[in-house]
């Protein structure tokens, strides 16, 4: 992660625009913008792609009290170093936020950055979220054909952004969407303060987090989105704080989070705070024994996964979208670690449909003991 510390003394900021960042946002940060950063790669390599566009409906002021940049700047970095290896391309940063003075403060922020490539257009605005969320549906030169888009929603609490909102995007464009699920408001302030959530539902009331989290799957998972993935953060005392809810069109940008939550997250199950010891924070990142533990746990729940459609026969592209989509692994994890084991077992058949068998991702699997 970036951090500007050293040069804050040379803006005037206002001080209050700036935010303390809560240990789970570090870690936030860094899942977002490496998502960001091979997605953008692989966008920037595209014939077909002109625009590269990232929207940050809440984006803050730029940067927290310590120095570090927040999300969008870390984006605006990447954007600066693709936009000279790619000059035809064209990387727009669409920004907004309701508080001016964090407005006033993330120019500052861009401009103490020195960005000033031809090729990167940034737009900034000072509105309500959802009043933002309809003009974005409604302007048809940031999405459609030959324009690659993530729309990322990142709200302070649950019930700031109205789903249905994002949701009418999303029926109308083709785009990726990043949200933060704020679980712990909704667990928190659920009975106190149910109106305000039901409106951000749409006025549906729901009884449970399950139905809740239901009810997000539905209003996000369409259009011309396919496959979504949701990745937990908890507290200390494990106490689920937020999903990063993931949603795409395209089977490579399932594969491309997968691979990226392992290079960030080693692998495990969600991130959970830690508390420090001596002032000093414990690592969060595991040892590789623990890397190829948790490999193993999953690949253990991938299998089970997998021999739960026993007598079917499934492609290598049905199987990959079942266990990227319902476990943790990655699709470059699923041949080593689940179909082998399983083949060697003899609870998986490879059809051989291919003209070598060691081609294992055109071929098609019989699900069940062999026999």
């Amino acid at each position: 992660m970036s951090n500007i510390n050293s040069k804050l003394n040379n803006i005037e900021i206002v001080a209050s625009s700036l935010t303390d960042k809560k240990q789970q946002t570090d870690y936030k940060i860094k899942y977002v913008s490496a998502y960001v950063n091979q997605w953008a790669i692989i966008n920037s390599e595209r014939d077909e792609v002109s625009d590269i566009t990232f929207i940050d409906c809440m984006c803050n002021a730029g940067v927290y009290k310590d120095g570090d940049l927040c999300t969008a700047m870390e984006v605006l970095l990447i954007f600066n170093t693709l936009a000279v290896a790619h000059p035809t391309k064209t990387y727009n940063l669409y920004l907004n936020d309701f508080d001016k003075n964090k407005i006033a403060t993330l120019g500052k922020v861009i401009e103490l950055l020195g960005v000033n490539k031809p090729n990167i257009k940034i737009h900034i605005s000072n509105m309500d979220v959802n009043d933002y969320l309809v003009q974005l549906k409604n302007n048809r030169l940031v999405f459609g054909y030959s324009k690659a888009v993530i729309l990322y929603v990142d709200p302070y609490d649950f019930g700031t952004v109205h789903i249905p909102k994002i949701h009418d995007i999303l029926q109308t464009h083709y785009c990726e969407l990043i949200f933060n699920f704020f679980i712990s408001d909704y667990v928190r302030n659920w009975k106190q303060n149910k109106e305000r959530l039901v409106k951000c539902l749409g006025g549906t009331d729901v009884s449970s987090k399950e139905e809740l989290i239901e009810y997000m799957e539905n209003q996000l998972k369409t259009g011309r989105i396919k496959h979504s993935f949701s990745y937990q953060f908890k507290t200390q005392t494990n106490v689920e704080l937020y999903q990063i809810m993931f949603f795409t069109p395209s089977k490579k940008g399932l594969e491309v989070l997968k691979d990226t939550l392992w290079k960030v997250f080693g692998g495990k199950f969600y991130h959970k705070n830690k508390r420090e010891v001596d002032g000093l924070q414990l690592s969060f990142f595991g040892e590789e024994d623990e890397k190829a533990w948790l490999l193993n746990l999953h690949a253990d729940t991938a299998k089970q996964l997998l021999l739960s459609h026993n007598g079917e026969t499934m492609s290598f592209a049905e199987i990959e979208i079942l266990l990227i989509e319902k476990s943790m692994l990655a699709e470059s994890q699923i041949i080593a670690n689940v179909l082998k084991p399983l083949i060697e077992e003899g609870k998986v058949t490879k059809m051989n449909l291919t003209a070598t068998k060691r081609n294992y991702k055109g071929d098609s699997y019989k699900i069940g003991d062999a026999k």
